[in-house]
């Protein structure tokens, strides 16, 4: 069994439980894939695909990278069972320097094309180098993984479908149950990154001057009710105001993802909104009061 070469977690088992047996074309399959469809180019996507992942067997530690011609190596999000810092903390790890040595990773970046899914499964003590192995495997419980390939005239997005310790490694069983719905998986995902690099190329530091001179001239004024947050909440506002996705707030910042998408729900449960349409709203109704 691969997954006795690396270390296990001290602690409570995580042994799972198996899933419920997927009926694909089911009402509640189709709904849960038109969720994860809806949500593309949100913060919630994340979320939603993971779930429909774990719908058809146990994927632990979800991580898609990027590759771009003139962007090079990138994150695109994480989703983990893992504790959110240490997965964030290993995909940084892998953008800075680890990328060079993943064995698959000169295919992520090869010229794109024409979408195409290439599904991987390397059997992980043969196929990396023994620091390579320690670093991500031995010392974060990662076992086994089937990794795909979608390909889109921005670039490329490399997905990759980990397990950890407690779930074992994937069985033959499994190895086909999920390269079953991979063509699925690899365009939602490619299709996020199309809308999430569209979204953050046209609508952050180079959005117009003067509506983020507004913008901020409500949000650092601290007028009503935009004083109610505190200085990071209101970055984040005022960040979305302007159009950054999720993505775009966690790179300028440098914070996590998952931190922004708090930040957010805070600032928003204290403006009592719950939707972008809505702070928007604030934010045009306090300007309106700045002119009278």
């Amino acid at each position: 069994m691969v997954g006795k070469r690396y270390r296990k977690r001290s602690g409570a088992s995580r042994a799972p439980a198996a899933p419920v047996p997927v009926n694909f074309g089911s009402p509640e399959w189709l709904k849960s894939v038109a969720d994860v469809a809806q949500a593309i180019g949100q913060s919630s996507f994340e979320q939603k695909l993971f779930e429909l992942l774990n719908r058809v067997l146990h994927i632990d530690h979800c991580v898609v990278f990027t590759f771009t011609p003139l962007e090079g190596p990138g994150h695109l999000f994480t989703r983990s069972k893992m504790p959110d810092d240490e997965a964030q903390e290993l995909a940084r790890d892998y953008v800075a320097k680890y990328y060079r040595r993943d064995p698959h990773f000169a295919e992520a970046s090869a010229a794109g094309g024409e979408p195409e899914t290439r599904p991987f499964h390397p059997r992980l003590a043969e196929e990396y180098d023994a620091d390579y192995r320690d670093h991500f495997f031995l010392q974060h419980d990662l076992v086994d993984k089937i990794s795909t390939i979608g390909r889109v005239d921005e670039g490329n997005v490399y997905c990759n479908f980990w397990r950890m310790g407690d779930s074992g490694p994937y069985s033959k069983r499994e190895e086909k149950l999920l390269a079953s719905v991979l063509p699925l998986l690899t365009s939602l995902i490619s299709a996020h990154f199309r809308l999430v690099k569209s979204t953050t190329d046209t609508l952050t530091p180079d959005a117009p001057v003067a509506a983020r001179s507004l913008i901020h001239s409500v949000i650092s004024r601290r007028v009503e009710p935009f004083s109610r947050l505190t200085g990071r909440e209101a970055e984040i506002c005022e960040r979305i105001l302007v159009g950054y996705t999720s993505l775009g707030i966690s790179l300028d910042l440098g914070i996590a993802i998952s931190s922004v998408n708090t930040y957010r729900r805070r600032a928003y449960e204290k403006l009592g909104i719950a939707a972008q349409n809505e702070l928007f709203s604030l934010c045009l109704e306090a300007l309106n009061r700045i002119r009278r």
